[in-house]
């Protein structure tokens, strides 16, 4: 018996322990549910706070999409929480449609109703009207004054009328030297670019100018138009080897070009917009002469973010394209009658194929943060390609160690390694790729045959990208890579310079690597409205007054 009971003890101790944790458990687990809850009730009340200051319609809109957020976020802990039960998930989802249905239909009867109300106080405003000018006329000559006094005053409800807001900025004038410091000279491009929306600065410019506009002031256009340009040309000067502060300003000029177009009034870029925008077109002052301005100032800006990015792309072109060995084994062995060579890596840092492409995904990541236009990144891209086909050609004509069969392969898997990151980014009709096709066919002219007049053939037709010069110099100094290969003979060379003596190009040897493509500035209209852009606390432009 003492052992029966002994075992009952220890078995009612075991199943106290058990159900203490499982409750500690459950307990742990309503703590953070409530936890939750509270971290939810926070941040609804923060969204109810912003959404009071919003107009009805967009007011309706704005709840609509929170709740849909927070029952989608909800879905999530459900489907995380049920994981095990597909049966009581799929039960739950069921009954989540509904509830969203539901709410869909909720806040469509009260936009029906808002409106129907919308129309009855219109009504009984009317009436009031009416019948105050009754009063005032003489309705009123059979009451006495004591009548009148003694009469209670029933009161009547005074509806706020929302502020339609015009889509301007108004300032004083002497507040304009604090708007260029605030808005250009001490603007952090990083912190614009990831918490605002791109091209703010742009915006906030042009509604200064059409309120200046609006109030046919001359001088007032002229000062801050003059201020802006001159703004933005002393911070280039300020931090011109910056890549993210030139780029950052040349999207921004080009969206300041692109809204003194749009909002013109001339016809042919009215066509882009809405009903709305048209009406924010500039009334008093034709500003042609300023966008050309603007226009040669992106130029300007451009020219400087290719020699940002030349200067940062150089180091790493010549190891990462032409001495890493990316394809492991395949230049193993040197070529034969060459003394070793110290690599580049070696005083440059290992700067690899990788080091490239990281460093275009930055440059890229960058342009797309500013809201750079699609057409004016592509320009950008051609020309870092340009840069990197170029120097990588120029070095391979002058280094004898690099014209070999196994440095040929190298280099082409490198330049389709490139192409693959222009398809990921669907940058493939940037020009970019037809940029690399003289390093393409250098490559090529190192893997092919060259012994008979086919193989001449074969070659002259094949480098059509590159200049008689180039295609004599590879050939005299392609090296074997071992003694199973033969060096390019005299004659060979002799029947290429031949076949390729009516070819009109130019005797030059080197490509021209500092040479920049002409660069333009596609039209590119904005869908956003001046009158919805709220201009944040952080930029210091409290001065400045929606209009």
């Amino acid at each position: 018996m003492p052992f029966v009971y002994v075992g009952s003890c220890r078995l009612l101790e075991s199943q106290l322990q058990t159900q203490k944790r499982s409750h500690d458990n459950e307990l742990e687990a309503l703590r953070g549910e409530i936890q939750s809850l509270k971290e939810e009730n926070n941040r609804q009340q923060q969204l109810l706070a912003q959404n009071l200051q919003l107009p009805p319609e967009a007011r309706i809109e704005a709840s609509l999409q929170h709740e849909i957020t927070r029952l989608t976020n909800e879905n999530l802990y459900y489907e995380e929480l049920y994981a095990d039960d597909p049966m009581k998930y799929q039960s739950y989802r069921i009954s989540l449609y509904k509830r969203m249905i539901d709410l869909m239909e909720q806040l469509e009867k009260q936009d029906k109703t808002v409106r129907k109300l919308k129309k009855q106080l219109k009504v009984f405003a009317k009436k009031i009207d009416e019948l105050e000018a009754r009063r005032q006329v003489g309705q009123m000559e059979n009451i006495s004054p004591g009548q009148i006094i003694d009469e209670p005053i029933h009161p009547v409800n005074i509806p706020r009328k929302e502020k339609d807001f015009q889509g301007m900025l108004e300032y004083k004038k002497e507040d304009e030297p604090k708007l260029v410091k605030n808005l250009i000279l001490d603007l952090k491009p990083r912190g614009v670019a990831v918490n605002l929306i791109p091209g703010l600065p742009a915006y906030i410019l042009f509604m200064c100018v059409r309120h200046a506009d609006y109030l046919n002031d001359d001088q007032k256009v002229r000062s801050l138009l003059t201020s802006t340009i001159n703004g933005i040309k002393k911070i280039l000067k300020k931090r011109g080897d910056d890549f993210e502060a030139v780029s950052f300003w040349l999207s921004n000029t080009c969206r300041f070009l692109h809204c003194l177009k749009q909002y013109s009034g001339e016809e042919g870029f009215m066509k882009h917009n809405t009903p709305r925008q048209n009406e924010h077109c500039l009334t008093n002052f034709d500003l042609a002469e300023y966008r050309q301005v603007l226009s040669d100032l992106a130029i300007q800006i451009y020219q400087q973010l290719v020699r940002v990015l030349e200067n940062i792309l150089q180091p790493m072109i010549v190891s990462g394209m032409l001495e890493h060995e990316t394809i492991q084994g395949v230049s193993g062995v040197k070529p034969t009658g060459l003394r070793k060579r110290t690599s580049s890596i070696a005083d440059e840092g290992t700067y690899t194929l990788d080091s490239i492409i990281r460093q275009l995904n930055t440059f890229h990541s960058i342009m797309c943060q500013h809201g750079m236009d699609p057409e004016l990144v592509k320009q950008v891209v051609k020309q870092m390609f340009y840069i990197i086909g170029a120097v990588t050609l120029n070095n391979l004509l002058l280094r004898k160690d690099m014209c070999s069969w196994s440095k040929g392969m190298q280099i082409r898997y490198n330049v389709s390694q490139l192409e693959e990151w222009l398809r990921d980014k669907n940058l493939m009709t940037s020009g970019a790729k037809e940029t690399l096709e003289p390093l393409i066919q250098a490559a090529q002219l190192l893997q092919v045959k060259k012994k008979t007049d086919e193989d001449a053939e074969a070659i002259c037709s094949m480098c059509n990208a590159l200049t008689t010069a180039q295609i004599l110099k590879v050939l005299n100094l392609y090296t074997p890579v071992n003694e199973f290969e033969e060096r390019v003979t005299v004659s060979f060379i002799r029947t290429i310079q031949m076949r390729m003596r009516d070819r009109k190009d130019s005797p030059q040897l080197l490509t021209d690597a500092k040479h920049i493509f002409p660069v333009t500035f596609p039209f590119n209209p904005s869908s956003l409205a001046l009158e919805t852009i709220q201009i944040p606390a952080s930029l210091g432009l409290a001065f400045l007054t929606r209009v």
